[in-house]
C-alpha cells in the first residue's frame, strides 16, 4: 500500500460564497504581486516519490503577453497555487489548471480539450 501526502490540500478550507466572490475579485491583483506582467498561469499537480510516501506538489508557471515565462520568486508555485485553490475549491486540482487573467477564469486542461470550471 502506498501512502500519498500532499504539500497542499486538494480541497483548501472552506469559506463563505461572499469571502470566495471578494477572494476572486482581488485574485488578479494578488496574482500580479507574485508574477507581474503574468496574463496567463498555467499549474500542474506533480506527483513524486522521492525517499518514501508519494507526494503531489503543484508546479506554476508564469507566461506574458508574448508567451515568455515570467520568473517566480521563491515559493512562488506554492503561493500561487494556494491562492487559486482558495478562488476555486472546485476545480479539479488533480488536472492541469490554466488561469486566464483577460477574464480571471480558470480552465482545466484534460486529454479531451480544455473545459471552464
Amino acid at each position: 500500500m502506498t501512502t500519498v501526502l500532499e504539500a497542499l490540500p486538494a480541497r483548501p478550507r472552506k469559506a463563505s460564497a461572499g469571502r470566495r466572490r471578494r477572494h476572486r475579485h482581488q485574485l488578479p491583483y494578488r496574482l500580479h504581486q507574485i508574477a507581474p506582467g503574468a496574463v496567463t498561469i498555467l499549474v500542474t499537480p506533480i506527483w513524486h516519490d522521492a525517499t518514501g510516501p508519494v507526494e503531489r506538489t503543484y508546479l506554476a508557471r508564469a507566461l506574458d503577453q508574448h508567451g515568455r515565462v515570467v520568473a517566480l520568486p521563491a515559493g512562488g508555485s506554492r503561493r500561487i497555487t494556494a491562492l487559486l485553490q482558495g478562488a476555486y475549491p472546485t476545480a479539479p486540482w488533480d488536472q492541469p489548471q490554466t488561469w486566464h487573467a483577460a477574464t480571471n477564469t480558470l480552465t482545466t486542461r484534460c486529454a479531451t480539450g480544455p473545459s471552464r470550471t
